[in-house]
């Protein structure tokens, strides 16, 4: 009798903690699937580049730079407004999901810094890029281009200033140290690309478009890798669990 009651408590007690660890599963699933927004985002900003590229007869991806596929009077500039709002709006919720799962993670706090600067970025760049949008190929220095130059300005110290956060913070955390490097690799392209860019405007390069899709298209596939590598972290402790099973998880605890 006391061998049955005792067969009771245990499974009451580890039942309950099966549960509640699937629900925790379950709740760490939706901020996984939440975190292919930024995958999505990088994806939908491709296509509205590629697509602005091919319905502006004459276009140049080397001469010309992609704010002006939606600048005032270019040619379907307000379609294309479509795709970077949406852009905007899915990378402002990557970002919030990054900072999220970088603190459940237990991340260092260097790479959670950097992702609330990323977050600082998406937000600046959403709202400050649909409020004044390049006027005039940005050849004449009116208030509008002027505001698009310093939002532009803060994005890029931001968006720098986050990819070092983050990649030295992931660096120094456990089992996060390859997408660390690979987060880091890809901030010093961007700086390098940075550097270029006063260099080809001051002399009047026709290269400015190369140099901006340099610096852009890196962040956007860093944005697809980080967005993919961080869904597939619950399938890790999925397997674990399964491999281990939930009584030997829980003796660990």
């Amino acid at each position: 009798m006391e061998e049955f009651f005792r067969k009771v408590y245990n499974y009451r007690i580890f039942g309950k903690k099966a549960g509640e660890s699937m629900k925790q599963l379950r709740h760490k699933r939706y901020w996984q699937t939440g975190a292919l927004s930024g995958a999505i985002s990088a994806v939908v900003y491709m296509i509205h580049v590629i697509m602005g590229g091919i319905l502006w007869n004459g276009y140049s991806h080397i001469r010309q730079t992609i704010s002006e596929l939606t600048g005032n009077g270019a040619p379907d500039a307000e379609m294309l407004r479509v795709f970077t709002i949406g852009y905007g709006i899915l990378a402002v919720i990557f970002s919030i999901i990054v900072y999220v799962l970088f603190r459940k993670y237990q991340v260092h706090r260097i790479a959670q810094f950097g992702a609330i600067l990323l977050l600082i970025m998406h937000i600046a760049s959403l709202i400050g890029y649909s409020l004044f949008p390049l006027e005039q190929g940005g050849e004449v220095l009116t208030f509008g281009n002027f505001m698009h130059l310093a939002i532009t300005a803060t994005v890029v110290i931001a968006t720098v200033g986050a990819m070092f956060a983050i990649g030295y913070g992931l660096w120094l955390t456990k089992d996060f140290r390859a997408i660390g490097l690979f987060t880091l690799a890809c901030a010093i392209v961007i700086v390098l690309a940075g550097i270029a860019t006063p260099i080809v405007f001051n002399r009047e390069m026709p290269f400015a478009g190369l140099v901006e899709r340099v610096i852009i298209f890196t962040l956007q596939l860093w944005t697809f890798v980080l967005s993919l590598y961080l869904y597939r972290l619950p399938q890790i402790v999925d397997m674990d669990v399964k491999r281990r099973g939930l009584i030997e998880v829980f003796k660990e605890r």
